[in-house]
């Protein structure tokens, strides 16, 4: 692309970003306007301030936490009445 025109390459950086407008102001709210639970994860999230973007930090006491209670609910799911091993 360095040595396309110069009209092609602004023509390839607006669709780049009509591309990511459309991700983020049309299809992400489509998603959570058409799944109950994404409804209810983004609900969550507003409703309890949430900044969604440093859970990708390990370092963040909130995200050792949140693995260690999510790995408890995996390894001791329980099980109903009448089902085996419950």
């Amino acid at each position: 692309m360095q040595n396309a025109r110069p009209v092609a390459r602004w023509l390839a950086f607006l669709a780049g970003c009509a591309f990511f407008w459309s991700l983020m102001f049309v299809i992400c709210p489509a998603i959570n306007r058409t799944f109950p639970d994404m409804q209810r994860i983004a609900r969550v999230v507003d409703e309890n301030n949430l900044r969604t973007g440093m859970f990708f930090y390990t370092d963040v006491e909130v995200t050792g936490a949140a693995a260690m209670h999510t790995s408890s609910t995996v390894r001791f799911m329980p099980h109903g009445a009448g089902r085996p091993g419950g």
